[in-house]
């Protein structure tokens, strides 16, 4: 009862908000689709005018169609979202989200380990695993995702409830049947400002990727330790593209390590800031090492090169994180990268295409990201 108890909290706290005239007959819609009807699993209040009295009753554990209609409620709330404000639309995202994360706890957590590649309590990983061994002939790449924050925040683990987010990524790299592959994926934790700065955080990038392939016992018999891929979100891109270009973070790194990552993602990414912008983290030089300064910066003297390289932008991103996108999108060809594949996170806010993966829905760009990487 305890547990059914937290799931109707869970499920009202989150959705109510959202539950107005239109939205009850969403959610009734739900409750009366063909396919759901007839599990005893969610039930309404007679009275319309107290819409948190929406519970879920004591019945089997939630089946599979019933979570896709879940699921594509919670993209429902999503749409009603129309604010491109992160700050704003963060909250409700995540309430609209934990609860069917939660659904898929013993899922996510299954095939984690957690290691420490380094000195602090900000020097750890999660390794997620595939549940299966990869086809005859084949093994199962390597995946390294970078979260954002704002270069201030930020955790692979973050506090309960919402604990399962960046691993329910894990998780579906490392198990979607929608991928041609899967992926060994590693969710590493790093240094934030102000207690570093500019490039610390991808100094600790650097050391996990040494760490992950001088150690492969942790990776599993069936890592290929020659096909890595880097994924970064948010401040997290603008980590992974500092990881691959910055001097200095590069420096030490063992022979053949680089050309070891085949592709890279670049997830609803700044690349560039206005003067002043994020202070905490560069301390004045945005101008002269944000992501697109940098690599025109090597390309010109000569002195480095992106592997291939794939951006992600979302539908309500903000509208100057978009515009970015769009000139990276444009220089990086000019720099001779060809036509860099810029894949549309449709439906999306800033915050929902990281926490929708593994619910079944709102997932095409990760699977899109992922047929990419496969491919190269």
């Amino acid at each position: 009862m305890a547990e059914h108890h937290l799931i109707r909290s869970e499920f009202a706290r989150s959705w109510a908000p959202f539950l107005n005239f239109e939205g009850l007959l969403l959610c009734l819609a739900v409750v009366s689709h063909p396919t759901t009807r007839h599990h005893p699993i969610l039930a309404t209040s007679s009275s319309l005018s107290h819409p948190t009295s929406i519970a879920f009753l004591p019945g089997p554990r939630l089946q599979e169609d019933l979570r896709i209609q879940t699921a594509s409620f919670a993209m429902d709330i999503i749409a009603k979202l129309q604010d491109t404000d992160i700050g704003k639309v963060l909250e409700p995202t995540y309430d609209a989200f934990v609860p069917l994360l939660e659904h898929k706890r013993s899922e996510i957590l299954s095939s984690r380990k957690t290691f420490k590649y380094g000195a602090t309590d900000r020097h750890q990983l999660d390794i997620y695993y595939p549940p299966n061994p990869p086809p005859p002939g084949t093994k199962h790449p390597i995946l390294i995702f970078v979260y954002g924050g704002g270069f201030v925040t930020g955790s692979r683990t973050r506090p309960a409830p919402a604990d399962l987010v960046y691993g329910n990524l894990g998780y579906y790299f490392a198990s979607s049947p929608a991928l041609p592959c899967n992926f060994i994926t590693i969710i590493p934790d790093y240094r934030l400002a102000p207690e570093t700065t500019y490039p610390g955080p991808a100094c600790d990038l650097r050391d996990a990727l040494v760490w992950a392939l001088s150690n492969p016992s942790a990776l599993g018999s069936g890592a290929d330790l020659d096909r890595v891929f880097m994924m970064g979100h948010s401040a997290g891109g603008v980590h992974v593209v500092t990881t691959l270009m910055e001097d200095t973070v590069l420096e030490g790194v063992p022979a053949g390590v680089m050309e070891r990552i085949k592709g890279t993602v670049i997830v609803s990414a700044p690349w560039s800031f206005p003067p002043g912008g994020a202070a905490s983290y560069f301390v004045g030089r945005e101008q002269e090492v944000g992501p697109l300064a940098i690599v025109q910066r090597c390309f010109a003297e000569g002195k480095r090169f992106l592997p291939p390289l794939a951006l992600v932008t979302c539908e309500r991103d903000p509208e100057g994180m978009k515009a970015s996108g769009k000139k990276a999108q444009e220089v990086l060809k000019e720099l001779g990268l060809g036509d860099v594949p810029l894949i549309q996170a449709e439906g999306h806010n800033h915050i929902s295409l990281t926490l929708a993966l593994g619910t079944g829905e709102g997932e095409t760009w990760a699977e899109q990201s992922g047929k990419w990487m496969a491919g190269l």
